[in-house]
């Protein structure tokens, strides 16, 4: 993952932001002077554009409690405040998680539900979604030890306690804890919708991502290609937008983030947006629509790379789909990957079938012909 402060309000050139900034916010961080506030964003960026989320706002803004499992939310951001409700910090064992000291927490958040606020261009993709912060580290998701397994584990058995109706899980480990497993089964007991990051630059299976009920969530970069350090070998069930995406900074204004987080906070967004909606839905039922209408693989496939596809708030809310992948429209196969897609090759059978079609077309077209000519062939008959 990585944050990035914007340099110019309207343009999305940035400078790296160190995470252990020294610059956090007093108080609970311990640190002298809060941070300096972010520029604001005011020029349409593209995941706005990609992801068309106007049309499904007129549908729903997704008012349901949804759990950011990560380094807290600073409420006191103007987009924020007043959608971030009390929540649980892991770290001191209490209620609260209403700041961050890193800012990653409050970031994330804010792709799920900011509000709109004039001047600004950022609305988050459940903007009347209530966000419930569940602090389990002050480190981001790439740091080299971001949270145990252990935190992680209890982070979301209290998001359950706290009736967050969606979980998004911004951090990614390597390997399988039964902890961590168990949580995560309990959730999905409890028709709780868990959705996780599969890392980026990780090579194998990625935790929680990979559990059974969990959507696992990939990244792709601003021209449609899988962002390159989105994990392949994990369990994806569908990608979003991960490239350069505005958000939140602390305290007020913005930055721009990179990273399978950014991509998973769409995602829990979007299935905020279905849960508000449709009120009666399981969590696998929610899940399953999300799948069933992303636009993915062609003839509706699934690849390791791109799971069932990108994500479609729109599609999920109006479209009535039967089965996950439902979608005409074409993934690149993992061999594309980082280069132009080329265009895709009908299958061996279909070209078989064309062709055989093709010929009965000739023959039925020259029957025709011969049969529209036969009267007249005999009109000039003596």
């Amino acid at each position: 993952m990585w944050l990035r402060r914007l340099t110019i309000p309207a343009v999305l050139l940035a400078i790296p932001l160190i995470a252990a900034d020294p610059a956090s916010a007093a108080g609970p961080c311990g640190y002298q002077a809060p941070p300096s506030p972010g520029p604001v964003v005011s020029a349409s960026t593209w995941e706005q554009r990609w992801l068309d989320l106007s049309r499904a706002h007129a549908f729903s803004t997704g008012a349901v409690r949804v759990a950011i499992v990560g380094t807290g939310v600073d409420a006191s951001h103007p987009q924020l405040g007043t959608a971030v409700a009390n929540g649980w910090d892991v770290t001191a064992n209490k209620p609260g998680a209403r700041f961050d000291c890193n800012g990653h927490g409050t970031a994330i958040a804010s792709i799920v539900a900011a509000r709109p606020r004039g001047g600004s261009s950022l609305v988050g993709v459940a903007p009347a979604a209530t966000l419930v912060p569940i602090r389990v580290t002050d480190a981001p998701p790439s740091s080299d030890r971001p949270v145990t397994a252990a935190r992680l584990a209890a982070g979301i058995r209290q998001a359950v306690a706290l009736k967050a109706r969606v979980v998004l899980v911004a951090y990614a480990l390597s390997s399988d804890d039964a902890g961590l497993r168990a949580a995560v089964a309990d959730a999905v007991r409890k028709d709780v919708l868990v959705v996780a990051a599969v890392g980026d630059n990780l090579p194998g299976l990625t935790f929680p991502a990979a559990y059974e009920g969990v959507l696992g969530v990939g990244g792709i970069g601003t021209g449609g290609l899988l962002l390159s350090s989105s994990a392949l070998k994990s369990k994806v069930d569908l990608v979003a937008p991960a490239e350069n995406v505005v958000a939140a900074a602390r305290r007020s204004g913005h930055l721009t983030l990179s990273g399978t987080p950014v991509a998973a906070a769409v995602v829990a967004g979007a299935a905020a947006l279905l849960r508000a909606y449709r009120p009666n839905w399981t969590a696998a039922q929610v899940a399953q629509r999300l799948t069933a209408t992303a636009d993915g693989g062609f003839g509706g496939g699934h690849s390791d790379a791109y799971g069932f596809g990108t994500v479609n708030p729109y599609r999920a809310l109006t479209e009535e789909a039967a089965a996950a992948g439902a979608s005409p429209y074409w993934t690149p196969a993992p061999a594309a990957l980082g280069h132009a897609p080329p265009q895709p090759e009908w299958p061996e059978t279909w070209r078989r079938s064309i062709a055989w079609a093709g010929g009965v077309g000739v023959v039925v077209v020259v029957v025709a012909m011969l049969s529209a000519a036969a009267p007249v062939v005999r009109r000039r008959r003596p």
